[in-house]
């Protein structure tokens, strides 16, 4: 009777151990071929019988590290982004997460789900951790480059993105971004040649032309440079800034009404009050100024001053300008060209008791002369120089004027200007044997030849 007993007990004890074997079996095969199943559904959209899936298994055991990370994905899909987030991140704080899942794989879902929700420094730091991981990773330098690059983060986004284009050539939209990085870190032997490749890409094309038009103007290479704005103003976003570029370079040139041209083209576009949208303005301002528009001049001066009376010069331009268009007797000398006003200056010049022998245009503003003293025919010539100029007359100037009265064989010269001497260009040129004749004496003088002229009528 006990043997029987005992052997009752051992087949109970053996049952029960062969029942938790099989639970602990069928579990381990079960579980993971549900997460399977759930994962086959979510392939096929089925998301709702999916996450069904999902939730009951994870309602009989919460930290089950592949049904989470299946929930992670599902809400991925479904544009959950936050509460995807916030899945990835419970499952990285698992113990042994890792012996279920890849953390590699994780930090990858992390980073395109900080970049949907553009909370881009955390997107940075996924990629950082990813290549702790892969240093070489093609894919996360390439995501990490671009990143990098749209934060102006120039020489870190350019060593991603050459490892990635180094590892994959057909990663193209690396070229552009390697470009103009290389552009913004003074690298330009780097800049043109990548840009010269970006150019051949539609999708980067005009954006590559803007940077190699300003690579090739600071090459002096105008021609080349302007055909490169040319083709990038096409696009809206380089427009204002390319027809910029354009009127630096005719300004610089001396071609002022093809500057005037290209800056009037986006003037109407300027929508911004910063100091590009300024230096714009003020640069039409002096290419007005120089050929003599100065109403014209005025207008955009006047434009700045709403916005920041002391950008550059703005304010005393105005206060000169507004002085002259005030004065008839001085405005008459800055609203016609250089050429138009020779007979008043050369009847300026007689009334000094000189008679002009000849002339040479040196500027749009600038004319040098030599002349003979009618009184003293037998003395050596002078040399004077007219300067058509609102701001004041240095000593530089003066220094510079003297040299050229040495290099002309001339007894001594006079510096005759719409404006007025510093004390030390007064000084220096006491020493130097030339004759100072500011605004204040051509406005006397002017009124002179009006009411000579009008007696004469």
């Amino acid at each position: 009777m006990g043997d029987m007993t005992l052997y009752r007990i051992g087949l109970v004890v053996l049952i029960l151990l062969f029942a938790v074997g099989f639970a602990l079996v069928f579990k381990s095969v079960h579980l993971p071929a549900r997460v399977r199943r759930a994962e086959e559904f979510m392939n096929e959209e089925d998301l709702s019988r999916a996450s069904a899936i999902v939730k009951s298994i994870l309602d009989k055991k919460k930290d089950y590290v592949p049904a989470r990370y299946v929930r992670a994905r599902i809400l991925m899909k479904q544009s959950q982004f936050m509460l995807a987030i916030s899945e990835l991140n419970a499952i990285l704080g698992i113990p042994d997460f890792n012996k279920h899942v890849s953390e590699l794989d994780i930090h990858y879902l992390l980073a395109d789900l900080y970049s949907a929700t553009q909370q881009f420094p955390k997107e940075i730091d996924e990629y950082r951790e990813i290549l702790k991981f892969k240093p070489e990773d093609v894919k996360a330098n390439h995501r990490l480059g671009h990143a990098q690059y749209k934060q102006k983060k120039y020489k870190e986004a350019k060593e991603c993105l050459s490892r990635a284009i180094t590892a994959d050539p057909s990663l193209v939209d690396c070229v552009l971004p390697i470009g103009v990085a290389s552009y913004y870190l003074s690298e330009y032997d780097d800049a043109e040649a990548f840009l010269l490749r970006a150019v051949e890409h539609p999708q980067s094309m005009f954006e590559a032309n803007f940077y190699l038009g300003v690579i090739y103007k600071g090459k002096k290479d105008f021609d080349t440079a302007i055909r490169m704005f040319e083709n990038s103003r096409k696009d809206r976003a380089f427009f204002v800034k390319s027809l910029y570029h354009l009127g630096e370079i005719y300004f610089e040139n001396g071609l002022y009404d093809k500057a005037i041209e290209a800056l009037e083209e986006g003037i109407g576009r300027i929508d911004k009050k910063d100091d590009e949208a300024l230096a714009y303005r003020y640069l039409l301002a002096e290419c007005f100024e120089i050929e003599n528009k100065i109403k014209e001049a005025v207008h955009h001066w006047e434009q700045i001053a709403r916005i920041n009376s002391d950008f550059r010069s703005t304010r005393l331009k105005l206060e000169e300008y507004q002085n002259i268009l005030n004065n008839p007797n001085l405005k008459s000398f800055f609203t016609s060209s250089i050429t138009e006003l020779q007979p008043l200056i050369q009847e300026v010049i007689s009334r000094l008791n000189y008679n002009i022998v000849s002339k040479k245009e040196v500027s749009h503003n600038e004319y040098v002369y030599k002349a003979f003293n009618i009184k003293r025919i037998n003395e050596p010539p002078v040399l004077i120089v007219f300067n058509r100029t609102t701001k004041e007359i240095t000593e530089g100037q003066i220094i510079n004027f003297h040299r050229t009265i040495g290099a002309e064989k001339c007894k001594s010269g006079m510096y005759i200007t719409t404006s007025k001497f510093s004390i030390r260009a007064r000084s220096s040129a006491s020493s130097r044997m030339v004759e100072l004749y500011d605004s204040t004496f051509l406005d006397k003088a002017v009124e002179k030849i009006k009411a000579k002229t009008a007696k004469n009528e």
